[in-house]
């Protein structure tokens, strides 16, 4: 898996926020890769293209994220928090909540201009279907709602569905610059089981801002 990465505190605007954003990217595939294990084995995925020219509506003013609704997995699951430890390494998402997601705090919220995450488990040693246990499975144009405390609901439709080897994160095509669009990207384990019982790879979900509900 990649080396994580380093990372001093720091505000959530402007060239903090992108920065954070790109140097958690390494540090989110080594959180997962010790956050999901045992269950069947990985599958061919689809390849992930560039949406540029793809409809985008003007990016929403900030607003933490409270909820994540994707209609066609039928999954509607809280959504916690993570960020970086002293060490300045992204935080696992809660074992203790493995059907909850949670939203990289140190970037974007989604809606805002930029590329906001939200990583989940596929499993865990304990629940063999985890919240994004069928990520994997989302097609082009299929809806993803992010519900945001101040009340309103980011809406995005899916771009893309790709799978990248832990040890090769493909940091600035999940994390680079939007300019200046709203997208998301939706992150969990994937690939094949390594020998003690791991995956090697993260499925990511690219996703575009289409309105707000």
């Amino acid at each position: 898996m990649p080396e994580p990465t380093t990372l001093r505190q720091g505000g959530r605007t402007g060239r903090a926020r992108r920065t954070a954003a790109l140097a958690g990217a390494s540090a989110l595939a080594a959180v997962l890769a010790t956050g999901c294990s045992a269950g069947s084995a990985g599958a061919a995925y689809g390849v992930a293209d560039s949406p540029a020219g793809a409809s985008s509506a003007a990016p929403l003013p900030a607003s933490v994220p409270d909820r994540v609704t994707i209609p066609g997995l039928s999954v509607n699951a809280p959504l916690d928090t993570v960020g970086l430890d002293a060490e300045g390494v992204m935080q696992e998402p809660d074992f203790a909540k493995p059907q909850d997601a949670a939203w990289y705090r140190e970037g974007p919220t989604p809606g805002e201009a930029g590329a906001a995450a939200i990583v989940g488990h596929m499993d865990t040693p304990q629940t063999p279907e985890a919240v994004f246990y069928n990520l994997r499975k989302l097609k082009k144009d299929q809806k993803i709602e992010v519900h945001r405390t101040d009340g309103s609901t980011a809406v995005f439709a899916v771009d893309a569905v790709d799978t990248f080897k832990k040890d090769a994160f493909p940091t600035d095509k999940v994390y680079g610059d939007t300019r200046g669009k709203a997208e998301l990207r939706l992150i969990t384990c994937g690939g094949d089981l390594t020998a003690d019982r791991h995956w090697d790879a993260n499925v990511v979900v690219f996703a575009h801002l289409t309105g707000k509900g």
